[in-house]
């Protein structure tokens, strides 16, 4: 019997994870762009965390009916908050991000190497 030995998938999930934690290393160097990151962060955070107290105890004003018209604005909400966050610590989320995202296409891309045997 031959025995064929298999190429794997490319590995992605260190590499791209150590290209984040060396970017957000650049960002947390410039005091300038760190400092503007935090506020645009901050601005994320107090504008969706506004919208969820309008929702929950001004919910007959225009916003607050917008609001409630549906579970899709909270999502929205709460992607906001997300991203506030993304802004004020890049260097603590990003790489984490960055991991669980390429971990999935890993997982496609071994899949598919091993369905056409590369």
């Amino acid at each position: 019997m031959r025995q064929v030995t298999l190429a794997a998938a490319p590995q992605i999930v260190q590499p791209s994870r150590q290209a984040i934690e060396q970017a957000c290393g650049y960002i947390e160097q410039n005091a300038t762009l760190k400092t503007l990151l935090i506020i645009i962060g901050a601005v994320f955070l107090i504008i969706t965390i506004a919208l969820l107290v309008i929702r929950k105890f001004w919910p007959q004003t225009p916003v607050g009916q917008s609001m409630n018209a549906g579970n899709g604005k909270v999502i929205w909400c709460i992607a906001g908050m997300l991203t506030g966050l993304i802004f004020i610590l890049p260097a603590q989320i990003l790489p984490f991000l960055t991991s669980l995202v390429m971990t999935l296409v890993q997982v496609l891309l071994n899949i598919i190497a091993a369905i056409f045997h590369l």
